[in-house]
């Protein structure tokens, strides 16, 4: 890693950086398929998560360039400040990497069924569980049971996907122009930003294929100073992500592995349109307000498909709106206090599911408020290096990913902090005590048998020195 610079003049000026980096997966992993094992009869059952088992190893080098220029000049009464660069960041899955897992159906030919039918029992070979009669899987499943002992012994799996990923490299370059004018109490931000992306798929391979996707993306700002401590803006901005490097880096996602191109899914595109107010106000409380409208299209997500449980396939668009707002400052001058609340209406605008057009988007609160608070005791001579803290935070209920069959409840949790100062406040020790009631919440899901659990009650001790 490394960059430079330099200064033609005091209004001209010269920027580059450029940075290598190389990393290498070697992954083991269990996890669900998303459902439930059946009985015989091809009925679930509930207390025990059908399993799989994945193995990946794949290497990377990355290369990350930057380069711009800086004018500032004047015209007239009005103040320019002017960017022009270049960047490209190009990626290279090395050869040799690979994805193979362990899943489906033992069948009494010591093969694997990559699901059951019932019709076909007779070929299944088979297990009991509590008295239930179920088709054998080909990875012991994980039993959901109150105090059940699941233990993972890798070397009878057989393996029944074997995908190598052949070597790829994907790159974009673009070239940007930004500018900055200031005129009086206005300032007008004004960008333009052209990508060219390339992926190449089976790189210096006889069968290499490529695409290529690019984008003319833009962004306007205009703030306003109504005092010298408040400004109101607005700002307009447009974004693109082509999908090749989320699938690569993930390329257990059924249905792209091998030779497929990324070209199946489309890019990610997106806008944002926000209004704001942001003051100091009486010298001691710093606010912010903002009202705003994300627009998605493109969405990557799960298919839902037994067969292939992390399949992917794309929605047309999601709308998200909402205001938050922030405030901090003192009530005294050792009393401190932050507050935050935000509201976002997240919607699904097109989907191949018609049913869904209109729905709440998956995985997001509609009300999130965080509050903390300090107080240092600095008026009582024996505490007079003793602070306190506390604060809380609540989130909403959500809905999972992958289903729509149960919510995520809302949760509130709160923390505490022990502040003291040594050596005439230059060494600052802090006790944080967080989830104090050790409340068990959910702070994401994809579907039942992939929650994700907040922190229990925790304890975190640290020391900051101040030179």
């Amino acid at each position: 890693m490394g960059s430079l610079s330099h200064y033609f003049t005091k209004n001209i000026s010269f920027n580059v950086s450029y940075m290598k980096q190389f990393w290498q997966e070697n992954l083991q992993e269990h996890r669900t398929t998303n459902t439930f094992v059946p009985d015989i009869s091809n009925n679930p059952v509930s207390s025990l998560a059908m399993m799989q088992f994945v193995q990946r190893k794949q290497r990377w080098e990355v290369d990350n360039v930057n380069a711009y220029f800086n004018f500032t000049y004047k015209t007239r009464a009005f103040f320019h400040q002017t960017l022009v660069g270049y960047d490209s960041q190009i990626w290279e899955k090395q050869d040799g990497g690979r994805q193979d897992a362990a899943r489906g159906f033992m069948l009494k030919d010591g093969t694997v069924a990559s699901s059951y039918n019932p019709a076909n029992a007779d070929l299944y070979q088979t297990m009991e569980y509590n008295g239930i009669v179920l088709p054998k899987p080909n990875v012991h499943p994980f039993d959901l049971s109150p105090g059940a002992q699941n233990h993972r012994e890798t070397g009878a799996y057989v393996v029944n996907v074997i995908n190598p990923l052949p070597p790829a490299l994907t790159s974009t370059h673009a070239a940007y122009l930004q500018h900055l004018l200031t005129w009086k109490k206005f300032k007008l931000l004004a960008g333009l930003r052209q990508e060219w992306f390339r992926d190449i798929t089976n790189f210096k391979n006889d069968n290499q294929t490529s695409f290529d996707n690019s984008k003319l993306l833009y962004r306007i700002g205009l703030t306003y100073s109504l005092t010298d401590d408040i400004n109101v803006y607005g700002t307009y901005l447009t974004g693109y992500q082509p999908q090749s490097n989320t699938v690569s880096l993930m390329p257990n996602t059924g249905n792209f592995t091998g030779s497929v191109s990324a070209a199946k899914f489309r890019p990610l595109t997106s806008d944002l349109k926000e209004f704001g107010i942001k003051g100091r106000l009486f010298k001691k409380f710093s606010l912010s307000l903002a009202v705003y409208e994300i627009n998605q299209r493109n969405i990557l997500i799960n298919a839902n498909n037994p067969a292939e449980p992390d399949e992917l396939v794309q929605r047309g668009a999601d709308r998200s709106r909402g205001f938050e707002t922030e405030f901090t400052g003192y009530i005294l001058p050792n009393w401190h206090i932050y507050g935050g609340y935000s509201y976002i209406d997240a919607k699904i605008m097109n989907d191949a599911n018609p049913v869904l057009i209109g729905q709440r988007k998956e995985n997001t609160s509609k009300n999130s408020v965080n509050l903390w608070s300090r107080y240092n005791f600095s008026k009582v001579s024996f505490l007079k290096d003793l602070g306190i803290g506390i604060g809380m935070l609540y989130q909403s209920s959500k809905v999972p990913w992958f289903t729509r069959s149960f919510e995520l409840p809302a949760y509130a949790t709160l923390d505490a902090a022990l502040y003291y100062s040594l050596f005439k406040s230059k060494l600052q020790l802090a006790l944080n005590i967080n989830n104090i009631t050790d409340k068990a919440y959910w702070i994401g899901a994809q579907n039942y048998l992939r929650l994700f659990p907040g922190a229990p009650r925790n304890f975190l001790l640290t020391a900051a020195y101040k030179f």
